[in-house]
């Protein structure tokens, strides 16, 4: 009776958008100079390119390293870091046992859907609509896919939008608060319009125009949507140049990204192939690597919490803030807890 209370299948296979079955976008190669310029605008280091990415573009997985690390805690470190290594996973405690994702693989899932949620206590075909993704970590094209997913005007439910996350590096602190703000502003007229994918991107910074570091970007959208009620109408995705690790991957995710697109690192392993660092393979392959690194890196992290789906850790904000000032986490992490204070907007913008 309540199997054929609705057609639930019928809704599901017309509903439920598949990004494999969007049509294919045009590739872009960029320049190694082009590269190697926006390593540098995102504070890339050697050994990143050494030790973190060239291993995940040639084997698909994270390299193996000691436990340790000797390097100063962001807050005391005289060297700019980035807004990421502030944050630190917190791990399940006595009673949320961790997962072994390896041989428990049969209930733990990168799959995630994105798009708007409509009432949970009704039930009807706009529930289905939704856009699903395999996997937490996209490439470039699947993201152009994405951009241009209602060219046609035949997915006008899953109409998408880019919002650009570059503040005017002159102003300094100010610039970069009241650029916030217009964001917010921007965020909130696209989904009043019927927006339903907005995609936050750094791309295309210059000498004059900085990005807003993506985590700050998309925690603070994600709150203002919650703000204004407004969360469950839009899916976000972020097209990020600062993310090269499993750790930035989990906390986009972990304050509200359906998906991330390290852009800048999937072309960084191309440059890799291209230059012969990485040997053997196609550059294809290398991003393909990088996807596969980054998304078991991310099913790891999730095991350590006892979360089996990506959809549970979405926003879920299972981190700890060490160095950030309460009231910048109180306005764009709220909820994060932060026992020690620390820095405020002045300090990430310089």
């Amino acid at each position: 009776e309540l199997a054929q209370g609705a057609p639930y299948g019928k809704w599901v296979a017309e509903g439920n958008v598949n990004l494999e079955s969007l049509p294919e976008r045009e590739h872009i190669v960029h320049t190694p100079g082009s590269v190697i310029r926006r390593q540098q605008t995102f504070g890339y280091t050697e050994e990143e390119l050494r030790i973190l990415l060239a291993p995940m573009a040639r084997d698909g997985g994270e390299a193996l390293g000691s436990m340790g690390t000797d390097t100063p805690i962001a807050i005391l470190s005289d060297r700019p870091r980035l807004l990421f290594d502030y944050f630190t996973q917190l791990f399940a405690q006595v009673t949320n046992p961790p997962l072994d994702a390896i041989r428990e693989e049969l209930v733990t899932s990168l799959s995630t859907s994105t798009g708007p949620e409509v009432n949970l206590l009704t039930e009807s075909a706009a529930h289905c609509l939704q856009l699903i993704l395999p996997f937490p970590v996209i490439d470039n094209d699947e993201l152009a896919k994405i951009l241009y997913i209602n060219r046609d005007g035949n997915l006008p439910g899953l109409a998408s939008v880019k919002i650009s996350g570059l503040y005017n590096i002159k102003g300094g602190a100010e610039a970069l608060e009241a650029r916030i703000e217009e964001i917010f502003a921007e965020v909130s007229a696209a989904v009043a319009q019927g927006e339903r994918l907005i995609v936050l991107s750094d791309r295309d910074s210059s000498s004059d125009l900085a990005p807003i570091p993506s985590l700050l970007l998309t925690s603070a959208v994600h709150h203002h949507l919650i703000r204004e009620r407004n969360r469950t109408k839009v899916g976000l995705i972020v097209e990020a140049g600062d993310v090269r690790e499993v750790h930035h991957v989990a906390l986009l995710i972990g304050y509200g990204a359906a998906a991330v697109n390290p852009y800048l690192a999937m072309e960084s392993v191309e440059n890799l192939v291209r230059t012969g660092v990485v040997a053997g393979i196609s550059p294809e392959t290398a991003v393909r690597n990088l996807v596969k690194g980054l998304g078991k890196g991310l099913l790891k992290v999730m095991s350590k919490m006892g979360i089996s789906t990506v959809a549970s850790y979405t926003g879920a904000q299972v981190f700890e803030a060490i160095g950030l000032s309460q009231d910048l986490v109180d306005k764009y992490f709220t909820g994060t807890p932060s026992r020690l204070g620390g820095i405020g907007l002045e300090v990430i913008a310089r």
